[in-house]
């Protein structure tokens, strides 16, 4: 069997505290959405995973004050790194799309680049983050918040901390995703976690972010058995011109544009192969169209998130290993967010592995950890793409 995650949770939730008692959720309109947007997630998780991942809230806190950013606001009291009640309330005195809208707040109250300015430095010392992620109190971080809040979709902390779509913050902690909530657009928040795996998937297999797949025509003309399995596995008219797979998190196998999730077109697609078939892939394709992740009559809101569902569902989650040492269920990386970085061989007749964190496990040839090979008088040992061998 595969190996099973359980993901405990940190939900860190700004809702300010307004001077008549109630909260910024109150003013619009989102309370009764906010655990509703939890609970989603962690259901989107446990389905796409086929039960391999669960979620549970390890402690949720909710922050009265207004998140502290970078930049600076020309607030009516001064200049100040948080928003302030008066000014919110204009900002929504139209309803929760009235903040779009309002170009007085950048022109008047924040002239600079105001985008991706949340201070998570801030956060995490008032916190105690680190400290607390080191004691193992939780696994992963939920950032849920009111909007305006300018955090980026996904991140990560930790020792070697990597770019998951969002500025990686070094720190001595385990591998952590900081991810948002957000609780206006809930069809989007599954999305982070979508672009998050893309870069996780791509350092595992790549050690960087050089097998995106979203350039139109990036691998065209590119020979299949060149590819590594990431690159086949998010193949899409978008990207190659041969049989598709299963796309990206911006494009399905047959999306023409950004987004473009009712595209009735159809397209010969392996989409069910993975999802069925992994490891043992067989090559058979069928024609593939909306119809696949969107039942009749869904309206577009729905769409974006239908679509991740699935997407996330044709990933591997069997047991095992590739012959190169690749595990079978890549919901193993997305729960760790670590893969191997070198293995070594030791004079007692194990492995030494390293992971990208630093962290090391020392394994017996026999351990699920690694793929062992034996010829001769060596066993060797893959996992990752990275191999060591011992005589026997």
């Amino acid at each position: 069997m595969p190996r099973h995650h359980r993901i405990r949770v940190l939900v860190l939730e700004h809702n300010p505290l307004l001077s008549d008692g109630t909260r910024l959720s109150d003013l619009t309109g989102t309370t009764d959405k906010i655990e509703a947007s939890v609970e989603e997630l962690y259901d989107d998780i446990r389905f796409s995973s086929h039960g391999l991942v669960t979620c549970e809230t390890a402690c949720w806190e909710r922050i009265d004050e207004f998140p502290r950013h970078k930049v600076l606001f020309n607030l009516e009291s001064g200049p100040a790194h948080a928003l302030d009640e008066p000014t919110v309330r204009r900002l929504f005195e139209k309803g929760w799309y009235g903040w779009w809208q309002n170009d007085w707040f950048t022109k008047e109250i924040c002239p600079e680049d105001v985008g991706f300015s949340f201070d998570y430095a801030d956060l995490l010392e008032k916190h105690n983050v680190v400290e607390r992620r080191r004691r193992g109190e939780f696994d992963m971080i939920l950032l849920v918040n009111q909007d305006p809040v300018y955090c980026f979709e996904a991140c990560m902390l930790g020792r070697r901390a990597y770019w998951i779509n969002g500025d990686p913050i070094e720190a001595d902690c385990p591998l952590t995703a900081v991810m948002n909530v957000s609780v206006s657009r809930r069809d989007a928040n599954f999305e982070c976690f979508g672009h998050m795996m893309e870069n996780v998937m791509m350092h595992t297999f790549t050690g960087g972010t050089d097998c995106f797949g979203y350039r139109e025509g990036e691998w065209y003309g590119m020979p299949y058995e060149k590819m590594n399995l990431w690159q086949k596995f998010i193949l899409a008219k978008r990207n190659w011109d041969g049989t598709t797979a299963c796309g990206n998190v911006h494009f399905s196998p047959n999306s023409l544009t950004d987004y473009d999730w009712k595209n009735p077109e159809p397209i010969l697609s392996t989409w069910r192969d993975w999802h069925d078939h992994y490891p043992n892939l067989t090559g058979e394709a069928e024609l593939f169209d909306p119809s696949v992740y969107l039942p009749k009559g869904i309206g577009e809101p729905h769409a974006c998130r239908l679509h991740h569902r699935w997407w996330f569902s044709c990933m591997p989650h069997a047991d095992g290993r590739t012959d190169d040492g690749w595990s079978h269920s890549w919901w193993d990386y997305f729960s760790t967010l670590e893969y191997a970085e070198a293995i070594r061989a030791n004079e007692d007749g194990t492995f030494t592995v390293t992971y990208r964190s630093g962290d090391e496990k020392t394994v017996s040839p026999d351990d699920p950890a690694v793929r062992t090979v034996r010829e001769g008088d060596r066993v060797t040992a893959w996992v990752d793409g990275k191999h060591a061998s011992l005589p026997l």
